[in-house]
């Protein structure tokens, strides 16, 4: 009995290595990601039910209703008790945190498991495959995928990124390809080129694109007057989209036909975290997204604490003036003056002309 209890023990042993080892070699977690970093990414979610935005917020932990509205350029009117119908798709901000040349959801969301739950029930049905059984027994040190407990808190690994691409900061963006989809369509719509995305996602040609998997798409954001000591740097924005920031006292919209600059204006919603709002005035007296008799704009800079940053942006002026004068020309020698200088000369040379020819 003692020699076959020992076989038995041996050969569990033997069964929970190779499980460990199954485990480890599951599919790789998150996106590639070579800084240390942490930043805010987005992912499609295509719900399988019938459900309201609140229980979407709920299941994914985005602690910021105005998030889900503005990662999705929905009103901010717009109630958390709003129907989201079976099979729509929504985009999910969250945090994502760079490790070890992966990344991935930092802490969030969190399920709880339910009654008759599974692992693979859970990655496949209640978050829509975005993450596989597998991946979400690594990170919880799961060692046996079939053994969880109900009520049970289990970290969701979504895949993300902080890396910049070509040099410019992005917001990465976890797209479910949709059937029928090709890399130069998604190109196209998000604003990149196929080859970034094939090196972004390791695929070596186009016909590698497979429905609903999550394609890491760089997302171009719109260029900010944000200080870097800011409670919200880098405030990246994607274009076609806003974010409520500085105790949501501050609305700041990213659009393309705004020349790719964060457009920011008094939120008008309740302030979370204060009683208040901050001052949000300029130096010369504006509000922020005013633009001055100057033609300068009060622009948002920032927060710390409980005081809001304020600069006044002179881009805009630049492009409404005319080109400079070169250097050799009548308005570069007379400054304004010169075209009404030339003027004068040209007539009281052509007076004394007539009063030659009349002698």
């Amino acid at each position: 009995m003692a020699i076959r209890s020992s076989a038995t023990a041996a050969l569990l042993l033997s069964l929970m290595a190779l499980l460990s080892a199954l485990i480890v070699s599951s599919p790789d977690l998150g996106f590639t990601c070579t800084t240390q970093a942490t930043c805010k990414s987005v992912i499609d979610y295509v719900s399988p039910n019938t459900t309201t935005l609140a229980n979407i917020s709920s299941l994914f932990g985005v602690t910021n209703f105005y998030d889900l509205l503005g990662a999705n350029s929905l009103a901010v009117s717009t109630k958390p008790s709003q129907i989201f119908k079976a099979n729509n798709t929504i985009k999910i901000p969250f945090p994502c945190i760079c490790s070890n040349d992966t990344g991935i959801s930092n802490k969030v969301p969190v399920y709880t498991v339910q009654p008759n739950d599974g692992l693979d029930h859970i990655a496949r049905d209640v978050f829509s495959a975005l993450v596989t059984y597998q991946q979400i027994a690594r990170v919880n040190n799961i060692p046996n995928p079939n053994l969880i407990l109900t009520g049970q808190k289990l970290w969701i690994p979504l895949p993300c990124s902080c890396d910049e691409v070509s040099g410019a900061q992005v917001v990465h963006y976890g797209h479910v390809v949709a059937k029928g989809s090709s890399v130069e369509q998604i190109a196209e719509e998000y604003g990149t080129d196929q080859n970034t995305l094939l090196k972004l996602n390791g695929m070596s040609n186009t016909s590698e694109l497979i429905a609903g998997e999550v394609l890491d798409v760089p997302l171009k954001v719109c260029s900010s007057s944000v200080n870097k000591t800011s409670e919200d740097y880098p405030l990246l924005v994607p274009n076609g989209t806003y974010a409520l920031t500085a105790y949501n006292c501050v609305k700041c919209s990213c659009q393309s036909s705004n020349n790719y600059t964060l457009h920011c204006n008094p939120s008008e919603v309740t302030p979370s975290n204060v009683t208040k709002c901050p001052s949000m005035l300029c130096q010369d007296g504006s509000v922020i997204g005013n633009t001055t008799s100057t033609c300068s704009t009060c622009a948002y800079a920032g927060f710390i604490k409980t005081s809001i940053l304020t600069t006044l942006d002179n881009s805009t002026c630049s492009s409404n003036s005319a080109p400079s004068p070169s250097s050799n020309s009548a308005q570069g020698r007379f400054g304004s003056q010169g075209s009404s200088w030339s003027v004068l000369l040209a007539t009281i040379h052509l007076g004394l002309l007539c009063f030659g020819l009349l002698c």
